[in-house]
């Protein structure tokens, strides 16, 4: 986000987020504008307090699936897939 990639709005239900909630995040850390789209809670929907969320720090992405959103991302912003996954560089 702070390169200047596009992402995909947020789905949000009222002031829930029911779709997006890892770019919501990057979103506040990086301080970009992110679009929301409204879109319908299911019965399984359960609200949860920002401050009782438990952060992982562990990369849970493989570099075959890092490899992948890298495409898609490179794709959806009409870039060179190289360039994105210098973004992505550890």
């Amino acid at each position: 986000m702070s390169h200047g990639i596009r992402f995909d709005d947020i789905r949000v239900c009222d002031n829930l987020i029911i779709e997006g909630h890892h770019r919501y995040l990057s979103a506040l850390i990086s301080d970009f504008a992110l679009g929301r789209v409204p879109t319908n809670s299911t019965s399984s929907t359960t609200p949860i307090a920002w401050d009782l969320v438990e952060f992982d720090e562990n990369d849970w992405d493989t570099p075959a699936k890092i490899a992948h959103l890298n495409k898609l991302d490179a794709e959806y912003n009409g870039l060179e897939i190289d360039f994105v996954a210098r973004l992505t560089l550890r």
